[in-house]
Parts: C-alpha cells; structure tokens; sequence
C-alpha cells in the first residue's frame, strides 16, 4: 500500500520534470530549426529575411551567442555595420569563443574604417592563431590603412614567410612601399605576385600602374599584352594600351586601340574620353582643326553619357578653346573646376583665361587652388605673381616671386619680377636688395644692372643702404 501511495504521489512530480524537459527539448529544437531557416535564406541572398529569422531565434534564446553571430553576418550583407557590430558585441559579452567574436569585430570595425580596434581584436586573434597567414594579411591591411606601413610590412613579412605561395601578401606590401616611396621595393613584390600566380589581375595592374606613372610604356606594354591576352573581351585592358601607346608618342596605335575598346563596350564613356585627349593631341602638334572637331565629336558623347565628369568638361573646353570658342571653352572650364574630384589643369586654364579677360583677381583665386591641389609649381607659382601684380597687389607679387626664386635658385627671372613689384610698391631698398641677389646669381644680367641703377635714382637721398630681408 505504501509503495503505492508513493507511486501515486511520484507521479505529478515526475509528470511535471518530463513536461519541462520536453518543453527545454522544444524550444531548443525551435532554435536550431530558426538558425536553419536563416542560414538556408542568407545563402539564397535573402539576407533581410535571414535577418528575422535570426531574430526570431534570438527571442527564443536571448543567452545564446550563435543567432547574434549569425543576424550581424546577415546585417553586414545589407551594409547595416552598426547593427551588425552591436550583435558581435552582444555574441562577445555572452560567448567565451574568443576567435570567433574578435575575427568578426575585427572584419566590422575594418569595415566601419575602424581601423585602430580593428588591429586590436585582430591581434586578439592572432594570439590564439600565431601561424595564419591569412589573419596576419588582414593585420597588415588594418595597420596599412590606419597609417602604420612599417607595422603593415612587418606582418606581411611573417605572412609571406609563411605561405610563399601567397600572392595576396606580396601584392599589399607592394603597395605599403608604394605609399612610403620604395618604388624599387614595389616593382619586386608585384613582380613576385605575378610570379607566384600570373592569374593575378591586381597585381598586374597595379606593375602596369607604376611603369606608366614612371613614364616607362616598354614595360608596361607586354603586361597589357599579357592583360588582353587573359581577359579578351575587357574593353579597359584595350584603354590600357591606348595609354601605354599614348605615353610613347604613338597616337595612331593609341587610338586604334580605343577602337578595339569601343568594339568590345560601345556605351563606354572613358574610351570616348580618351579618344577625345588623343585627338586633342593631334590637334595640339599640328595645329589641325580637322582633329579638334572629331575631338569635340568624341568629348560631346562623353559628357551627355557622363555629365558629371570633370575630365570630360576639362577636355571639351580644351577643345572649344582649340576651335577659337572661348567663351564654350571657358563655360566647360568653369563646370570642370566645380566637379569632385577637380581635375587640376581646368583651374590653370581658368586661371589664364580669367588673366586674358582682364580679371586677375579670378586668377588670383583660380591659381591658388591648383597650387593647393597639385603642390608648387614654378609656371603657375609666377603667373600667380604676374596676376597679383595685374590685380593691383605687388607687396604679395614680390612675396609669391621669392618663394618661386627658393624653388629655382638658379633662375634670376623670379627676382627680377619681384625687385620690379618692389619698385612699384615703392620699396626701394628691398627691390636693391633683390637685384644684388640677382646679381650675385648671374652678374652679367642686364635687366638686374638696369634695375639697380633705377633704385638707385629713385632712392631718396640719405636714405641709407638697403636693409637686409
């Protein structure tokens, strides 16, 4: 009897574990099942439907890291970085997979152009994988772009070591000494890249990028050879050679090369563009008006098809201007020069027409923003002087001329504008000063000696020597 009343009362207990068991089999069941059906969506590329899946499972198990992990690969596939980066933290501060959370937070924080905490968590990785390559490629990557090349090269260096068949590592750190000045160092790792593995677009690319900047189209052109003979049907690789021809002075080929480009993408507006620059050329060394037109007909094409480029409104007023139509060619200049980015030569060009229409202080600015782009150039640094000297300001004429004088020394023609703005400003003993700078340069020089005596005249009497500057 006892026995019995035992059972019986057992029972209801019994009943009670096996129901909440069940229910725990369930909804972990229910968990596994809504991870699935996520995943299954994410690899159909429906990442948005994947990503309420995984929600859903997150409802179910909040304590569980693998949903978040999972929604935020989802999040980062619609370009939601932040959303994506708030599950990967939330995955860390209930997850001791350390690999797992730091190699995602190091991909999104990279993403996100964290670059600083991208090295970090990437460093976290490493700690647990000190023999990847592939995580030392992407701590190179992060230091690279987060300013630190010689951090950048070093763990390339122990990447390359590791796997000398990783093209992918000699590539990137070709591209560190790029961006540090080794061009030397560059050319051997893209050349080592090829080496390793001659399906390497990039890096050939990147060896085709460095002979045309050196201004060395021998070397360039069996790679661009290389280029078509690998992707035949790339209208690019054929713009390649047009620029590689184009570089050695052979316009013709160069542009029979823009016509294989047009033949393979006839709706592309960079070989329409650089069929125009090529015509502009011809038109330039011979004076042919009949190559500035067929320039026009192939600039008008680009521009409709492109409005918004700056090259492309930069060539067209070039050849407006070409044609004797100034003011279209001005009209173009002026759109160019407001285009992101600003191609440089336009603000120049302005400059010079802006001085031709008598409006120097136009110039003035005109100049000075080509100077801020592109670095100091001595032609512009002295037509900046000669505009300030026309726009009614020598003391800053004189000023722009001796920094001029400072890039070439050797060149008297700077202080002998400057010691004439001098003059005009009334500044006698600084325009002496110059001259005798002059002089110490090039003592035969004529304008300088007839300078001098002026200053000499001009001086008032008893106003002493020239004070030093």
């Amino acid at each position: 009897m006892r026995k019995f009343l035992m059972t019986v009362v057992g029972l209801p207990v019994l009943a009670t574990g096996a129901f909440a068991a069940y229910r725990v089999l369930e909804r972990d069941y229910r968990y596994q099942e809504l991870v699935r059906v996520g995943d299954r969506l994410f690899a159909d590329d429906q990442p948005v439907e994947a990503s309420r899946s995984y929600g859903s499972a997150i409802e179910l198990k909040p304590e569980e890291p693998l949903a978040y992990v999972k929604r935020a690969d989802a999040e980062r596939r619609q370009g939601n970085l932040a959303r994506a980066l708030a599950d990967v933290e939330r995955a860390g501060a209930i997850s001791d997979d350390v690999l797992l959370v730091s190699s995602r937070l190091a991909e999104l924080l990279y993403e996100s152009d964290r670059f600083d905490e991208a090295v970090l968590h990437y460093e976290k990785v490493l700690a647990l994988v000190p023999d990847s390559p592939s995580i030392l490629y992407q701590l190179g990557l992060a230091h690279f772009r987060a300013g630190r090349a010689a951090e950048a090269i070093e763990a390339l260096n122990r990447a390359a070591d590791l796997r000398r068949d990783f093209w992918e590592s000699y590539y990137l750190r070709g591209a560190v000494f790029l961006s540090i000045g080794g061009v030397d160092e560059a050319e051997s790792d893209f050349r080592t890249a090829l080496d390793v593995a001659p399906e390497a677009g990039l890096a050939r690319e990147a060896l085709i990028e460095l002979y045309l900047d050196r201004k060395i189209p021998d070397r360039a052109l069996p790679l661009v050879q290389e280029e078509i003979a690998a992707r035949p049907g790339d209208a690019f690789a054929h713009l390649r050679l047009a620029d590689v021809h184009r570089l050695a002075g052979r316009t013709a080929e160069a542009i029979e090369a823009v016509g294989h480009a047009l033949d393979k993408d006839p709706n592309l507006p960079a070989a329409y563009l650089r069929l125009g620059e090529l015509w502009l050329d011809e038109a330039g060394e011979r004076g042919d008006a009949v190559a500035a037109e067929k320039a026009l007909a192939a600039l008008t094409t680009v521009v409709k098809m492109d409005p918004s480029s700056g090259a492309a409104a930069l060539a067209l007023g070039r050849a407006y201007l070409a044609l004797g139509h100034e003011e279209r060619g001005f009209a173009e200049l002026q759109r160019a020069s407001q285009a992101t980015p600003v191609p440089v030569e336009a603000l120049r060009l302005l400059g010079d027409l802006y001085r031709a229409k008598k409006t120097p202080t136009e110039a003035v600015t005109a100049y000075h923003v080509y100077l801020k782009l592109n670095g100091e150039s001595p032609v512009v640094l002295e037509r900046l002087g000669d505009a300030y000297v026309e726009s009614g300001n020598p003391q800053t004429a004189a000023e722009v001329y001796l920094r001029l004088a400072a890039l070439e020394p050797r060149r008297v023609t700077p202080l002998v504008k400057a010691a004439r703005a001098y003059l005009l400003l009334g500044d006698h003993d600084s325009a002496a000063q110059t001259c005798s700078r002059g002089l110490a340069v090039n003592p035969e020089n004529q304008a300088l000696t007839e300078l001098l005596a002026e200053t000499g005249r001009l001086r008032p009497s008893g106003s002493g020597e020239p004070r030093a500057r």
